[in-house]
């Protein structure tokens, strides 16, 4: 990503806003680990239920964890997105934030297959190869996420 084409976010009154006070950036990153802590529940069970640790049919909270993710993960998105504005040079040319990216758009296509081709699953005890593959698939990309999403301080130039 290059530098120059972000260089107007942090004139925006956004970024202002999250710079404006000692408490508005812990308070982000508060709500940001909460939410992703709700996220990364919420998959893991999910998950777990796809892999096999748990057979029995349960439509409805498998619904319910999904929506739920997904409500985390709009919380972690808007409040990533403030974070960038409030500092993007620490995020731009960045490998770690780069990766991060890189693993969440991987991880939303794993949960797309899921939902195209395995939703049907959660109604019975099936447990497939496919369903497995995405159910590791889906908690080795979160792991990477949350690795790469505390890594960014340190590869921050």
């Amino acid at each position: 990503m290059s530098s120059s084409t972000f260089a107007w976010i942090a004139d925006t009154p956004i970024s202002a806003w999250v710079n404006s006070s000692g408490t508005i950036w812990p308070t982000l990153e508060s709500i940001h680990f909460v939410s992703l802590c709700v996220l990364v529940g919420s998959l893991l069970i999910i998950d777990l239920r796809l892999i096999g640790f748990y057979r029995e049919r349960c439509a409805s909270t498998v619904q319910f964890l999904i929506r739920l993710s997904l409500a985390a993960f709009v919380v972690n998105f808007l409040t990533g997105a403030l974070f960038f504005a409030g500092n993007s040079p620490k995020y731009l040319n960045n490998s770690a934030f780069e990766l991060k990216l890189i693993l969440i758009m991987l991880a939303g296509m794993n949960a797309i297959f899921y939902r195209v081709r395995l939703s049907n699953l959660v109604d019975t005890n099936e447990v497939t190869r496919s369903s497995i593959g995405v159910g590791y698939l889906s908690l080795l990309l979160w792991s990477g996420v949350i690795i790469c999403g505390r890594m960014i301080t340190f590869y921050a130039r």
